[in-house]
């Protein structure tokens, strides 16, 4: 029983910030203060696992300000901006089109960014990835738009928005695969470009991601191979045994895969339980506790590999083709519709990749290791179909300007990218049987198996209180961070 009450101003923000609070903390407390008489479905426990990965909420909100609902000033301020550019300049037909599609655009993302699922990620700030994903929704209805134009069509449209750098006709390239027995340092220096430089930070970028040796090299491997295979549709595929094996797998893909795990490892070894920036009581503190907003909230070791798990396997597979298959695209689009290297559209594009595959990755990984997750993220679900949209427009697009693709050609490196999946599995779980600090032999439903022991939420469940339970099963230290 409450009694009336008037609520001041002055409680308005608090009320605001408790909110807020509560409505975080509604999952978990929902998973809590269930009645000790009932016991939950299945179905509940399912949904609570998938939307830790695709709707995760910020139970521990210590930066009130970053938090509060800010709805009505948002829609104010946006309308106001939009009413003052249309009103400005009506009168150049080009100036007008191209900013009702940047106004349109615009409001998309905020949208996004007040409705979309936070994805599973919570730093910087949810709002960060809700709008990359609002992102990459609106490029995969352009693809899907795309994909029912001519390669003229798309080509004027490309020239519209750059009419000096997406006008060129025919593209000229930096030729590898010449006098390739000419083996001296000042050639080989000659090779360390930009492009080297792509393949460090990349690949440093791409470990961090990953976070597994095995699968990080057996990409770097099947790309130079994917290379080999489709040298007969794109020629700058060609360059020296020595530039693909020597520069780009050991030295430049090879160094940013080092130093990415190192960097991932690190990040693992830090404590990840902040405190409350309200229990901070130094300055000094504060700032801290406020410059570690932008860092990641949690960081877990993804063990994606498992001998008895044959969907795993499969789904290590499909992950690597997906992944080959995002980097066709980067240089058959280029390639078609003819754009420099150089340009900012190529750049920007794989910023875009970038960013909307790191929370797909995530969501992948859980929906191939945790059982309770039955369904794809959709921001792992959007990117799958920017990379079969982007695949698609190749293909309708620019059979006219390549020779007949070798369909046995092709099917052998399918074929082939299997048996190197397999054998990179098969190695990993052997290495880790044989490491006696990485797994233990348990008995699972009375068949005794090897488990990893200090394993990431993912492959213990997804919700902490389940994580200790499982360990507590298992008999492992559960002092032991996550």
């Amino acid at each position: 029983m409450t009694d009336n009450m008037e609520i001041s101003p002055q409680n308005s923000d608090q009320d605001d910030s408790d909110d807020e609070r509560r409505r975080s903390r509604g999952r978990r407390e929902h998973l809590i203060n269930l009645p000790s008489h009932r016991r939950r479905t299945k179905s509940e426990v399912d949904h609570d696992h998938y939307q830790m990965i695709n709707d995760r909420i910020v139970e521990d909100i210590t930066l009130d300000f970053m938090y509060k609902p800010r709805t009505l000033t948002i829609l104010s301020f946006f309308c106001a901006v939009l009413v003052y550019l249309a009103f400005r300049n009506d009168t150049n037909a080009d100036d007008n089109l191209y900013q009702g599609l940047l106004g349109a655009l615009s409001l998309f993302l905020v949208v996004s960014a007040l409705a979309f699922p936070n994805g599973p990620f919570i730093r910087p700030h949810p709002i960060v990835w809700r709008t990359i994903f609002g992102l990459s929704v609106a490029y995969m209805v352009l693809l899907q738009f795309c994909l029912f134009l001519t390669y003229d069509q798309i080509k004027a449209m490309l020239v519209y928005f750059d009419p000096v750098g997406l006008s060129a006709e025919k593209l000229v390239e930096k030729e590898y695969a010449v006098n390739c027995s000419d083996l001296s340092w000042a050639r080989v220096w000659s090779h360390m470009d930009i492009f080297a430089v792509g393949h460090f930070l990349g690949w440093a970028m791409k470990a961090l991601l990953i976070r597994h040796n095995n699968i990080c090299w057996l990409i770097s491997c099947a790309w130079e191979f994917t290379e080999v295979i489709f040298t007969h549709l794109l020629p700058n595929f060609e360059e020296c045994w020595w530039d693909a094996i020597g520069l780009d797998i050991f030295l430049c893909n090879g160094l940013g895969i080092f130093v990415g795990l190192r960097i991932s490892n690190f990040l693992s070894m830090k404590s990840f339980h902040w405190e409350s920036i309200k229990d901070i009581k130094s300055t000094r503190g504060k700032v801290r506790r406020a410059v570690l907003q932008f860092t990641p909230e949690s960081w877990s070791q993804n063990n994606w590999t498992d001998v008895y798990a044959i969907k795993r396997t499969f789904a290590v597979f499909l992950f690597v083709m997906i992944w080959l298959i995002t980097e066709l695209n980067t240089f058959f689009l280029k390639h078609i519709f003819v754009i420099d290297t150089s340009h900012p559209v190529v750049f920007w594009r794989i910023i875009l990749i970038a960013l909307i595959s790191a929370p797909s990755i995530r969501q992948y990984y859980a929906f191939a290791t945790d059982p309770r997750v039955k369904r794809l993220g959709m921001q792992c679900w959007v990117y799958c179909a920017v990379c079969a949209l982007e695949a698609a427009i190749c293909i309708k697009v620019g059979r006219d300007q390549f020779q007949p693709a070798k369909l046995l050609l092709i099917a052998a490196w399918i074929f082939f990218m299997f048996a190197m999946t397999f054998a990179t599995i098969l190695l990993s779980v052997k290495w880790a049987e044989r490491n006696k600090d990485l797994t233990k032999k348990v008995e699972v439903e009375g068949t005794e198996r090897r488990a990893y022991i200090d394993s990431s939420c993912e492959n213990l469940g997804m919700l902490d209180d389940e994580v200790k339970e499982r360990r507590r099963q298992l008999g492992v230290d559960s002092k032991k961070k996550l």
